[in-house]
């Protein structure tokens, strides 16, 4: 009895939007700074009062993700960029690796985009192509072959998980990339697929810049490969615990999926 409500407690106090694989580092780093400040505040009044706010901090932050409520905001609002950027958090305009590779520029010698007056769009026939390829993608059998294919693994190594809408692919265990949807992920199967089939040059396009040349190839798509459905684009405000900016997303009108999403300054700064 007195475990069980024990449990009904640590649950009713934890906050898995916060913790977990959610836990956001800088917030975690800042809480636990305060938590020593406070501590040490306190243990100079009396040392069992210091070792007793040291472990309510820690039980805290372990279980809520923060010690102090508002974290996120305070993160968002004073953390500077570099700092952000420690932990990975910090806005970025585009892909380190592989910067000079055009991909738009490739897709264009490869014929697999025409140019259409005010925009770019694929190819007609690499269009039906990239369609067929993701109907043919219709059974998780087929998409780790296909992802033990793009991501050069054995298949016994691959494995998916999604959550929220977004979709992960894992080898051995251990995430390597992160799709907007199970739609998006598929598209870009389609597309590696399509694209080697249609030009030689693709198999020496360099890692990185294969990711950025698949979204530019999803990026050009009118309607969801997999059911067909119109591919709609708007502007939306993203927020998460340490950051707050404005998307372009691409969404099917048919299945709701996510496409795309790209930072909208990112845009700007191309255009």
């Amino acid at each position: 009895m007195i475990r069980h409500y024990t449990t009904d407690v640590l649950t009713g106090l934890r906050r898995p939007e916060y913790t977990g694989e959610n836990r956001c580092l800088p917030c975690t780093v800042i809480n636990l700074v305060l938590a020593a400040a406070l501590a040490a505040a306190a243990a100079l009044v009396s040392l069992p009062l210091g070792v007793a706010v040291v472990v309510g901090s820690l039980a805290s932050i372990y279980l809520r993700g923060y010690l102090v409520p508002g974290t996120p905001e305070l993160t968002k609002r004073y953390l500077p960029e570099r700092v952000l950027g420690w932990f990975g958090k910090a806005d970025t305009l585009g892909p380190a690796a592989d910067i000079d590779f055009d991909a738009v520029a490739f897709l264009n010698r490869a014929a697999v985009v025409v140019d259409t007056g005010d925009d770019v769009a694929l190819a007609p026939t690499f269009e039906r192509r990239l369609d067929a390829a993701a109907l043919a993608l219709d059974t998780e059998a087929a998409m780790t072959a296909a992802s033990a294919d793009l991501l050069d693994v054995d298949p016994e190594r691959v494995s998916f998980a999604s959550d929220s809408g977004s979709w992960r692919v894992l080898v051995d265990g251990s995430i390597l990339g992160r799709w907007e949807s199970k739609v998006a992920f598929v598209a870009d199967l389609a597309a590696h697929r399509t694209l080697s089939g249609w030009t030689d040059d693709w198999a020496s396009v360099p890692g990185a810049a294969r990711g950025r040349t698949l979204l530019a190839v999803r990026a050009c798509l009118d309607t969801c490969p997999t059911c067909a459905g119109d591919i709609r684009l708007g502007t939306e405000t993203v927020r998460s615990c340490c950051r707050e900016y404005e998307v372009v997303a691409a969404t099917c009108s048919g299945c709701d999926a996510r496409l795309f999403e790209t930072d909208a300054r990112g845009l700007a700064a191309v255009e």
